[in-house]
């Protein structure tokens, strides 16, 4: 009876492991085919990664099945990114030829203590780290990789000959930053490249926890935290409140009215938006590891436990609107965007940083 109970033991933890993928194969120069030694290979938007060995060869071990968007960088050359997706799992080998850096063409680049330059750089540490309570404490390491223009129609863009490095002391990483484009213009900023976190050593187990806490309060009404809830079908208890706009066909424009007080989300609601649930937004995906966020119209959402501004009189709470173009996007049930669709976010959610900006792979101890 002993030996049949740990037999059984045996097949229930089997049962139990999730499924993976191991990541193997070389990074090598496109031209000369020779290997690039301890080339960084990582997923985009996260701290899992790895660096290649004296050969150029990689592994990444025990990734979830579904989508990954995996970059690879080396000094010199053209960081690339590439999405892949894996439904079985095992071992797959994916090789990575790596192009020699070309020059910026265009570019003005001002010397390290130029007053222009300086002003500049001024602006886009403030778009990349955020006004927030965290801000103070990250730093960018190395602004000299950074080349600057600013163009006759006032639009301030930059790029990085290297990786940009931030490091935040508030929440524990070290953000390796690739910027292929940064264009700020009229008070908006756009900006995108591949990003790599690596964790920070604790000088000692008070600040470990103080990082830990930090990165729950980054957390709580993230966009990470938004869609894990969607997921999890509890918006209202994790205290969010989401309205999804009416197609134009579905509207009641008789029932509108002109009365005083009429930009209120009372007024809107049955007419022009209704407030939904995560189930109603939330569909299976085409594996276990995946679901999708699918609406053909602009989602409209309220972080109860944050006061802020917003189009309705009767609601001054952070305000955020969210559309998918191509009407979903596939994310994991812990709320990491993986395959997003060209989705849109404004408002208060879009004005998140690098400050408090939490790598994919993030997660809650529940």
């Amino acid at each position: 009876m002993l030996l049949l109970l740990l037999l059984l033991a045996g097949h229930i933890s089997l049962a139990q492991q999730p499924a993976t993928v191991t990541l193997v194969g070389k990074v090598t120069d496109e031209k000369t085919g020779k290997p690039l030694p301890f080339a960084n290979v990582f997923i985009n938007n996260s701290s899992i990664g790895t660096n290649a060995d004296e050969n150029g060869n990689y592994k990444l071990p025990n990734l979830q099945i579904g989508n990954l968007e995996l970059a690879v960088s080396f000094l010199g050359y053209e960081t690339i990114k590439q999405t892949l997706r894996f439904e079985q799992p095992g071992t797959k080998t994916v090789l990575f030829k790596l192009k020699e850096g070309m020059e910026l063409q265009g570019v003005t680049v001002y010397a390290r203590k130029d007053k222009k330059r300086e002003k500049h750089l001024k602006v886009i540490t403030r778009e990349l780290l955020g006004n927030n309570q965290f801000s103070k404490l990250c730093k960018i390491i190395n602004p000299e990789v950074l080349r600057i223009s600013l163009d006759d129609n006032g639009h301030l863009s930059a790029q990085t000959t290297n990786a940009l490095i931030i490091e935040n002391q508030a929440l524990g990483y070290r953000i390796h930053q690739d910027l292929d484009d940064f264009d700020y213009f009229a008070g908006k900023v756009y900006y995108g490249g591949s990003t790599r976190f690596e964790l920070l050593v604790p000088k000692d187990e008070a600040q470990k926890m103080r990082w830990r806490e930090n990165q729950k309060v980054a957390y709580r009404g993230s966009l990470k935290h938004l869609i894990a809830s969607m997921v999890s079908d509890s918006l209202r208890e994790e205290g969010f409140q989401v309205y999804q706009v009416i197609p134009d066909s579905l509207r009641r424009f008789n029932t509108v009215r002109s009365a005083p007080g009429y930009n209120t989300i009372k007024n809107h609601l049955n007419n022009r938006i209704e407030q939904v649930r995560g189930m109603r937004l939330v569909r299976p995906g085409e594996l276990s590891t995946e679901r999708l966020i699918v609406s053909k119209t602009t989602l409209e959402v309220f972080n109860m436990q944050k006061r802020g501004r917003s189009p309705y009189s009767d609601m001054p709470f952070s305000y955020t609107q969210i559309s998918m173009p191509q009407g979903y996007m596939v994310v994991t049930p812990q709320g990491w965007v993986v395959m997003p669709m060209g989705f849109e976010i404004a408002g208060d959610l879009g004005n998140d940083r690098f400050a408090n900006l939490l790598p994919a792979d993030w997660k809650r101890e529940d």
